[in-house]
């Protein structure tokens, strides 16, 4: 099949989890013999074409550009919350030019497709990594807890206090007015029971229920140990390890307000990037390293003692987490969002409250002063990250690709192999 990936950012430079499963979604179906092509928003430098490997990435501007400005990074730019005339320019001459069989859309660039839809010969299926379609925060939190829907006024005034009262009007607007375009979708799918869950009032074919298919993991993760350490980490001895970013709302604070009040000082890596509310100090024996490449990531969880991922908010599924437990580590984790879905609490790792610093101090107390609890829960983790391979997870999007292109809505098997991968 011919494919087009869509993605606000795409790597380089550094981006979100989401960004990356994109690029390696897009290797993994070239590798399988589709053609795949990837457009992404242009940063400062402009539009442009470059190639990923085989795949071709085609960076398009629209005019929503001149509010780069207000972009905490003008090179990782998002689409707005409504049609972008430029872009949409840009998508109409790029879907003559390459007559995609399927878009595949994973972020807010899907609402400058909508007004082609319906596109001769194209069906579009939209991945739902996050909350973004039905949250202008897109981070389904509501003061404090987890949110338990969006609705116009209580929209504005959440997202008013991240974005200030102007952007978060202007996103919630268009969130509402985008409501009825949402049904020249052809399919949704979910990266998690949580996700699906928030996401449920988008119209699926049939009225069917949103389908799962989970993130993956690379092959390769399953199998560093023999590896050397990368440069960031302690080169001998052990530590612990979070990725992510390194904010309140990933709950580093948390993280290490426990760390503090362990006896045992095993070092503390905390690998990610930087954002306005990073502290800017950190106590002797953390570790911080920004902008790690995701090899030395993957590389680094397989020789911690453990991974961390305190999460204060409803995190869409936690790529982290499964990383870690394919390197055949515990995993101490938040019981939030997909989290709660996929560390088994007592069997894959252990999950505590999210905020909640003494049951985060005595899960990690735990597990460092008994060894061979954390091979078990490490051993348990990798078999059940086994789940989550780069064969299993590409294999159901093909299948979903496949029914939508030519046929009709749950007629392939495989389409629903990982619908229940969150449990």
């Amino acid at each position: 099949m011919r494919i087009l990936q869509a993605t606000d950012c795409y790597p380089p430079p550094i981006v979100g989890g989401r960004d990356l499963q994109v690029q390696m979604l897009s290797h993994e179906l070239a590798a399988r013999g589709h053609e795949v092509d990837v457009v992404a928003l242009a940063g400062p430098s402009g539009p442009s074409l470059t190639m990923d490997g085989v795949v071709p990435v085609h960076r398009v501007a629209g005019w929503s550009r001149v509010l780069s400005r207000l972009y905490a990074d003008p090179e990782k730019p998002f689409h707005p919350t409504m049609a972008d005339p430029g872009v949409v320019r840009s998508l109409r001459r790029l879907l003559r030019e390459r007559r995609p069989d399927v878009i595949h859309a994973h972020s807010w660039m899907l609402y400058s497709f909508l007004p082609l839809l319906p596109w001769p010969g194209t069906k579009v299926v939209v991945a739902i990594h996050e909350y973004g379609f039905v949250c202008p925060k897109n981070t389904f939190a509501y003061r404090g807890g987890v949110c338990s829907g969006p609705a116009y006024r209580k929209c504005v005034a959440c997202a008013a206090e991240q974005y200030g009262f102007g952007r978060s009007l202007a996103l919630t607007t268009g969130l509402t007015l985008m409501k009825p375009w949402v049904r020249r979708v052809d399919r949704y799918v979910a990266n998690s029971r949580a996700t699906a869950r928030a996401s449920a009032g988008l119209p699926g074919p049939g009225g069917e229920p949103i389908a799962i298919i989970p993130p993956f993991v690379p092959d390769a993760a399953f199998s560093l140990r023999s590896e050397g350490r990368p440069s960031f980490v302690p080169q001998e001895g052990d530590y612990l390890m979070f990725a992510g970013g390194l904010g309140p709302y990933k709950g580093v604070d948390v993280l290490v307000d426990a760390w503090l009040g362990l006896e045992s000082k095993v070092p503390l890596v905390l690998a990610g990037v930087r954002r306005p509310d990073t502290p800017s100090e950190f106590p002797p024996g953390v570790i911080v390293a920004e902008n790690v490449p995701h090899e030395e990531v993957l590389r680094a969880w397989s020789h911690c003692l453990m991974g961390v991922v305190p999460s204060r908010w409803p995190e869409p599924f936690g790529t982290v987490a499964l990383e870690a437990m394919a390197a055949g580590v515990p995993v101490v984790a938040s019981r939030v969002g997909g989290l709660a879905d996929l560390v088994v609490d007592e069997v894959t790792g252990v999950l505590v409250e999210p905020g909640d610093v003494r049951a985060l101090r005595e899960a990690l107390r735990v597990l460092l002063s008994d060894p061979a609890l954390r091979r078990r829960l490490g051993d348990a983790g990798r078999d059940r990250a086994t789940r989550y391979s780069a064969r299993a997870v590409v294999g159901a999007w093909e299948a979903v690709f496949s029914e939508v292109v030519g046929g009709p809505p749950g007629s392939s098997p495989a389409s629903k192999l990982l619908g229940g991968a969150g449990t």
